[in-house]
């Protein structure tokens, strides 16, 4: 019987072409080719539901372009006919080691798509076949929609509890909307904050030019020089690693590929960027993707929340189903504020297949960076809570 997995290197077509294999799983054969068919997998997308703006084929293209991640999705054909297709990219971290992700951190929920949905025993399908995969790691985020498929079918994962918070619309105006969905207390915030901006000259612009997407980047890289004061690190050094994490070339990328996909709202005071945030969108599906502002600006203005605001607008008047806000876990004041917008907390999970406990440390090291730094702003009194940048 042959059993499910990576080919080992240097056999089968050369990269880039595709590669088929066949799994046998319950007693049928499954065929595999790597990476799936961008037609196949545009089809997928259009006939599955749960898609979101993370999930497209011009997505893979912006995860695959210049990051160092390679195309490793996978088509799986059943023998009833059935098509899944899974989001991968893969690493090389030496000769012969590689780590595969669904998506990358930093690059939002991947996992499967198929026709109505990935059924669970769909599911259990493909976390059997990541199991007995070669690679040190292989790791799956679903979209928080599929999660009741993924839920018993990831025997043997390291399991990493997630959720994000999502604004659903119900065809009605985005007027409606706010006023049913939206506490008082915030509508009237709202107003407060529009007011002040008008009064101090704030402008808000929105599209995906070249000129928004430096903008973003300029308050992307002012939120970091906050935060490094706020950790005591070298601005320099902190910077440096922000460029590492998220580069230019990824919101440049982004913009590009996606085109109206991808919306930009940027913040203007005294002649420059104080706030940015982006969007995607997806058929009738929206993810605010990530969001930054300057500290140093008067906090009267509630940048983050009055960008989310038109963000939301914006999905709403495109006909989009939902926003989804991204995650809050561990950041009980960013979930307080969404959950003011209207958002509704929906529980998902990563499923980790590893043969080195890499997840269980990155896990450690990032419970021991927030601990450090709660107990640095705790330090020096500054209990009011940081402007996110979301990560996904």
């Amino acid at each position: 019987m042959r059993m499910p997995g990576i080919s080992p290197p240097g056999s089968g077509p050369p990269p880039g072409e595709p590669r088929h294999r066949d799994l046998r799983w319950d007693g049928r054969v499954v065929r595999v080719t790597t990476p799936a068919p961008a037609d196949a997998w545009a089809a997928l997308a259009a006939a599955d539901p749960t898609t979101l703006p993370f999930q497209t084929t011009a997505w893979r293209h912006c995860v695959c372009a210049g990051s160092g991640w390679q195309d490793a999705s996978r088509l799986y054909e059943t023998a009833g006919g059935r098509q899944l297709v899974l989001m991968m990219a893969r690493r090389s971290v030496g000769p012969r080691l590689a780590v595969e992700a669904s998506w990358p951190a930093g690059w939002g929920a991947g996992g499967v798509l198929a026709a109505g949905g990935v059924r669970p025993e769909e599911a259990a399908l493909v976390c059997a076949d990541l199991a007995r995969g070669r690679v040190v790691s292989a790791s799956v985020r679903p979209g928080f929609g599929t999660a009741p498929a993924w839920r018993h079918a990831s025997t043997g994962a390291f399991v990493i509890p997630r959720a994000v918070h999502v604004v659903h619309f119900s065809g009605e105006s985005f007027d409606a909307h706010w006023a049913r969905s939206v506490p008082a207390k915030m509508r009237r915030g709202m107003r407060n904050a529009r007011r002040h901006q008008e009064q101090a000259g704030v402008t808000i612009t929105s599209g995906n030019s070249p000129e928004l997407v430096a903008a973003l980047y300029q308050v992307y890289l002012r939120w970091i020089d906050c935060r490094a004061g706020q950790r005591k690190v070298p601005a320099s050094m902190a910077r440096w690693q922000a460029r590492r994490a998220e580069p230019f070339g990824k919101f440049s990328t982004v913009a590009s590929a996606l085109g109206a996909g991808c919306r930009i709202w940027v913040a203007w005071w005294e002649g420059r960027p104080i706030g940015a945030s982006v969007s995607l969108y997806a058929g009738d599906a929206a993810v605010g993707w990530r969001a930054y502002t300057d500290r140093s600006v008067p906090t009267s203005f509630r940048l983050f929340e009055i960008l989310a605001v038109e963000a939301l607008r914006h999905a709403c008047e495109s006909g989009c189903r939902y926003m989804e806000m991204g995650e809050s876990v561990g950041r009980p004041d960013l979930a307080a504020i969404k959950e003011r917008l209207g958002g509704q907390e929906h529980a998902f999970a990563e499923y980790c297949f590893e043969r080195a406990p890499m997840s269980r440390g990155r896990m450690a090291l990032q419970r021991l960076r927030r601990n450090a730094e709660q107990r640095i702003v705790a330090h020096r009194g500054r209990a009011a809570p940081q402007q996110p940048g979301r990560p996904a």
